[in-house]
């Protein structure tokens, strides 16, 4: 007579092999509180640090005028930057004062009257910008010549009204209107703080994964693990399931933040967004786990974690700084890594969009970089088994 009972489950065959070492890693990972803090916290002071912390806008720049009672133009220039949001400027007597000023580092620019007479009788605008901070000396110089030529054009016009016209001339000249799509405020968070994002995806994945089968190997349970009837891809699966779902959680709450306290607008389809993080995600756990694999010491596989993950990163993914307008061996070094791809998705769907040509390109990439990783590491674990 056939019994009614259910069968048993004998729990030998590979998925229940593949589950019992995830849910082992699990409560592994529960237990330690460390791991937590590394996936859950760590991604939100990162944001917070980053996206607070670092910014390329240059906002309320000190400007020294140098005051010149002969003529109006540096007067009528000063409430000109005082009404801009760029500027701080502060009027000084003298040159000596200024240069002074600019010495110590209690102004970034000196704009004055330039004596020199000009051909065409206009008035002339020297402006001297500090350039210790290349960069930042080169925005300054943009933007005090833009504030310089808008008061050049209003006080033409003004001369103009006051002139009945006669002394401007119109025929021949051409107006530029410019507009700026994508990012119309200009605000550098708004293209950091998915570079953040992409930084963090590859610290904890890396991180989290290179200090797995290294802890095995250190505590000694690697040669029992070794002794049980698992497979590579088994072993694979049952290291990094528990740490992708961490790590998921984490990119949720970096979504979270980056949309509610610094406003980052996601013009792009949000389940791309986690489809395209879920795939690197997987990158960045194969590279952890064939570190680990690898060099069998936590310490060491932590300081490779960051010299090959996290470095090139924030260093050579476009995250920061423009890749066209570094090296051309750098360029190319810089499409190496996984994380430009990721940089590059995460600010396309953010900023301008679901651009199907570009992400279908950046997830096929990734993808192939996930599955030549995780095979590296299941062909690593397989030589440390044997």
């Amino acid at each position: 007579m056939a019994s009614n009972n259910p069968p048993t489950y004998t729990g030998k065959g590979p998925s229940s092999r593949a589950w019992a070492l995830i849910r082992k890693e699990t409560r592994q990972m529960l237990r330690d509180k460390s791991t937590l803090t590394l996936g859950i916290i760590l991604p939100i002071l990162l944001l917070l640090l980053f996206g607070f912390g670092l910014s390329l806008d240059v906002k309320l720049v000190p400007v020294a005028v140098v005051r010149d009672s002969s003529s109006p133009v540096t007067r009528d220039l000063y409430t000109s930057l005082k009404l801009s949001a760029y500027f701080d400027p502060t009027m000084v007597n003298s040159w000596k004062e200024a240069e002074h000023m600019l010495r110590v580092g209690s102004t970034d620019a000196i704009v004055r009257r330039d004596m020199k007479e000009s051909s065409d009788g206009r008035e002339h605008v020297q402006i001297i910008v500090n350039g210790r901070d290349s960069n930042t000396a080169r925005i300054m110089q943009r933007y005090l010549e833009g504030a310089s030529s808008r008061w050049a054009s209003l006080r033409q016009s003004n001369l103009s009204f006051l002139s009945g016209g006669a002394e401007v001339e119109t025929v021949g000249r051409a107006t530029a209107e410019t507009r700026i799509w994508y990012n119309s405020e200009q605000e550098s968070k708004y293209f950091l703080i998915p570079g953040v994002t992409v930084l963090i995806m590859t610290l904890i994945g890396t991180l989290l994964t290179a200090l797995v089968i290294a802890r095995e190997w250190e505590r000694g349970t690697y040669e029992a693990l070794a002794a049980t009837p698992v497979k590579r891809w088994e072993i694979v699966a049952g290291k990094t399931v528990p740490y992708f779902v961490l790590g998921m959680i984490g990119l949720c709450m970096c979504l979270t933040a980056a949309t509610w306290i610094f406003g980052v607008p996601m013009r792009g389809s949000l389940l791309l967004i986690i489809a395209g993080s879920a795939i690197y995600m997987l990158v960045a756990l194969g590279m952890g786990l064939l570190i680990s694999a690898a060099v069998k010491n936590q310490f060491l596989a932590s300081q490779i974690v960051l010299i090959l993950s996290f470095m090139p990163t924030l260093m050579l993914s476009g995250f920061i700084f423009d890749l066209k307008s570094a090296p051309i061996g750098a360029y190319y070094l810089a499409h190496v890594f996984p994380a430009t791809w990721y940089v590059d998705l995460m600010q396309t769907l953010f900023l301008v969009g679901n651009v199907p040509g570009q992400v279908i390109r950046d997830f096929l990439i990734m993808a192939c970089f996930a599955v030549v990783l995780l095979s590296l590491a299941g062909a690593s674990i397989r030589k440390s088994l044997e």
